[in-house]
């Protein structure tokens, strides 16, 4: 059997938390020999990493490449279950230890999230250092999110918001008249589990026809390397909907009901090296060798809903609390955190948790220039992010004028 380390959480079965709260848990150490170590070192780590490599051709038809690197550090606390870094060579005997944990998570810490050129990841390490021996390494992820982001937040607009613009085909004097898209959204701020109304007005006024018309949230996301120069961007598709289009000299409105299924919160200042931008997109497909016409509206992606108001979980940020702790004592526990960063008496019902789908890299192609971690189960680790149930804008319309 050897040695069988097992990591669980007492606060959250997912492994799901918020930032600013404390993780709790357990290191349950089992060993059928006795075996010889120099220590056990329990660690907490979260940090963000980019990497891609760029391939260039110069004026010799000479073939380069170059390689970008980021990393940004968030957490880092340890603590020894036995032994420590001067200790001598001691007997760990036959049997199983359970040693208890808590740390508070640091309440700037961005969300976690793993993308194609890079990752924000949070985990618990034990390492058993064995002498004349590779160390024994054990670790489990969890995922963190972010929803204290003021400075995210803040630009979220609470009122109907709306989005114009034209497009002409051909030159003067040949152009034709407009194509015009218009874009209506109730707010700008929104969270996984809530459909968003999407009211486009599509005017054609030119002679070429518009044969589909799509709406689509995507994710804008760019990764920054140390070095000034070093930026790569990806766009990834969220969620999308089509109809049919609208023929020449028509005008057509639609009312699509766009889900918003599980992905991570919007991030723009808590990550130097990672930023994560949404944005509801509108595309007039037309036929021919003309360009389609297309429109776009940023908008936000919530870690919780931020309407109606709810009393918030927040913690004591005097002083620096995210060191690394036992609980000392048999069946000692650290006192578990608010599972949510919400009051009990909040509307808010408690979020299920899901992986996000559209975040799943080819498992047959490894992620592009991105080196081996040493860590396997990092490797393999998709972040959960809470999905909440938001009743649809026009029963929450109707819900508030009947309370009137």
């Amino acid at each position: 059997m050897g040695i069988i380390c097992q990591i669980i959480f007492h606060n959250n079965v997912h492994g799901v938390f918020y930032a600013g709260q404390t993780i709790s848990g357990q290191v349950n150490l089992s060993t059928d020999k006795l075996i010889q170590i120099k220590a056990i070192r329990l660690k907490l780590k979260g940090y963000a990493e980019t990497h891609w490599t760029e391939s260039k051709t110069d004026s010799n038809n000479k073939s380069t490449s170059e390689s970008y690197n980021g990393f940004e550090k968030y957490l880092s606390s340890k603590v020894y279950l036995l032994g420590s870094e001067t200790s001598t060579e001691m007997a760990l005997e036959p049997g199983t230890r359970a040693y208890n944990f808590a740390c508070q998570i640091p309440i700037n810490c961005p969300s976690s999230f793993e993308g194609t050129h890079g990752r924000i990841c949070y985990s618990v390490n034990v390492n058993i250092i064995q002498p004349w021996k590779y160390d024994s390494l054990f670790s489990r992820a969890f995922t963190v999110i972010q929803v204290m982001d003021i400075n995210t937040y803040q630009g979220v607009s609470q009122v109907p918001v709306q989005a114009r613009t034209e497009k002409t085909f051909g030159v003067w004097p040949f152009r034709s008249d407009p194509l015009t898209l218009e874009l209506n959204l109730p707010q700008t701020g929104f969270v996984p589990g809530q459909t968003v109304p999407v009211n486009v007005l599509v005017g054609n006024e030119s002679k070429i026809r518009v044969y589909e018309v799509k709406v689509a949230l995507a994710m804008m996301i760019t990764y920054y390397s140390d070095l000034s120069s070093g930026v790569n961007s990806e766009r990834k598709s969220v969620a999308k909907l089509k109809a049919d289009g609208v023929m020449r000299n028509s005008r057509k409105m639609y009312d699509f009901q766009l889900p918003i299924p599980s992905t991570p919160p919007s991030c723009f200042h808590l990550c130097r090296i990672i930023k994560i931008g949404y944005q509801i997109e509108v595309v007039a497909k037309v036929k021919g060798m003309h360009v389609n016409g297309t429109l776009v509206l940023p908008v936000t992606i919530c870690g919780v809903p931020i309407a109606p108001p709810m009393g918030q979980y927040i913690p004591d940020s005097s002083t620096d609390q995210s060191t690394l702790t036992l609980i000392e004592g048999e069946g000692a526990c650290a006192p578990a955190a608010p599972p949510y960063p919400w009051s009990d008496g909040s509307v808010l019902s408690p979020p299920s948790y899901a992986e996000a789908m559209h975040m799943h890299p080819d498992p047959e192609k490894p992620r592009q220039g991105q080196p081996e971690p040493r860590d396997l189960v990092e490797k393999s680790y998709s972040p959960l992010y809470p999905v909440f149930e938001v009743p649809p804008q026009t029963e929450a319309k109707k819900d508030k004028e009947e309370k009137k």
